[in-house]
């Protein structure tokens, strides 16, 4: 589904491309942003408006609290951008909007205390040695992205710096967990019901995360 959908980005994003490639000069820009780092193309397709695709990947680390527990793991970044810039004032200054292909993923666990309480969702489940709540995050595939940004336009070939600032529209997070051990809890409730109670949870802790904000610098070369 990821391929495909990518696929489309980018053949949708590359038919203006072929229109103008013929009036401008390409761009390749190497980039670090909250995305993680990347290449990007860039081609002008009229003198107020650019085209860019691009990738970001990266892997870092991370934490979040809920229920108390301390979920620890990864957050895998991996996107792909198809970006129109637009030049209101035929300058540096540029004002952004497009769609971003979000593979974005954060895996957690939490290793439970033997024997310690937690109050998830509402209601409380005691931990045996070894029981454990595993969760994976997710976001929508495809988001729409807003932004501002700043990029050197040598007349000839040549090197130049680019920065951006905007949000990715993200949507809430969608967490799936999956728990391990002998989890106790009054009222009759089951490890099945732990695993609903703590997905809920997370749910709930995570729908502020709507808009992801991106901030990248980079370097490209007009050829």
């Amino acid at each position: 589904m990821f391929k495909r959908t990518a696929l489309t980005v980018l053949v949708l994003a590359a038919l203006p491309m072929q229109a103008y490639a013929a009036d401008g000069m390409m761009k390749l820009d190497a980039h670090v942003s909250t995305l993680g780092g990347g290449l990007e193309l860039a081609m002008p397709m009229t003198e107020r408006y650019t085209a860019r695709l691009g990738f970001n990947t990266f892997k870092i680390s991370s934490n979040q609290s809920s229920g108390g527990l301390t979920y620890t793991g990864d957050l895998k970044l991996s996107s792909v951008t198809a970006l129109v810039d637009w030049r209101p004032w035929s300058g540096v200054t540029h004002l952004t909007a497009g769609l971003i292909v979000n593979n974005n993923k954060l895996e957690m666990n939490a290793a439970a205390t033997s024997g310690a309480t937690y109050n998830i969702n509402g209601f409380n489940y005691t931990a045996n040695t070894g029981d454990a709540i595993n969760t994976a995050v997710d976001f929508n595939k495809v988001s729409p992205y807003l932004g501002i940004g700043w990029t050197g336009q040598p007349k000839k070939k040549g090197f130049s710096f680019s920065s951006d600032i905007g949000i990715l529209f993200q949507g809430s997070p969608k967490a799936t967990v999956t728990a391990t051990g002998s989890w106790a809890a009054a009222g009759g409730k089951t490890i099945t019901d732990l695993v609903t109670d703590a997905q809920n949870q997370l749910n709930s802790d995570l729908s502020n995360f709507k808009y992801y904000p991106v901030l990248s610098v980079g370097i490209g070369y007009t050829f």
